[in-house]
């Protein structure tokens, strides 16, 4: 999973997605995108199940999307997203879990019921095709 930022007027525009390529994503970004692609960082688990809830969860209870997959990189959003991805790794209260069955549903929801190890990292630009993303990148979280 991938979030890439790209340079706004007035706010960064963060993109949240899946990949398998993200080199050939960044590039396929760069092709209809007007704005600098800034930062990129990428969200990693053994099981690919996770990364696909996560990004469910992701777009379920961040701040309203600009549009599609696209947000607005403001301060709310920041904040959430580091408290979204906090509370993942570290587990949902079961009040938590009440108060959110009703937006989180499928599966999705089993993010929620477990702890999780999902590494956070920060990519290192330039990105070569044949970089192992883990590998050329740092811990961000």
């Amino acid at each position: 999973m991938y979030l890439i930022v790209c340079d706004g007027d007035l706010f960064p525009y963060i993109k949240i997605g899946k990949t398998v390529n993200l080199y050939n994503r960044l590039a396929n970004i760069k092709t209809g995108c007007p704005h600098h692609i800034s930062h990129a960082f990428v969200i990693g688990s053994k099981y690919e199940e996770e990364v696909i809830g996560l990004e469910g969860v992701l777009h379920k209870l961040l701040p309203k999307s600009h549009k599609g997959e696209w947000y607005v990189g403001n301060s709310e959003f920041f904040h959430a997203l580091e408290a979204i991805l906090h509370k993942v790794n570290s587990g949902f209260s079961y009040d938590e879990i009440a108060d959110l069955q009703d937006v989180v549903t499928g599966p999705e929801f089993e993010i929620l019921l477990h702890h999780h190890d999902f590494e956070y990292r920060k990519v290192r630009f330039p990105l070569k095709k044949s970089d192992c993303v883990m590998r050329v990148s740092r811990n961000w979280l």
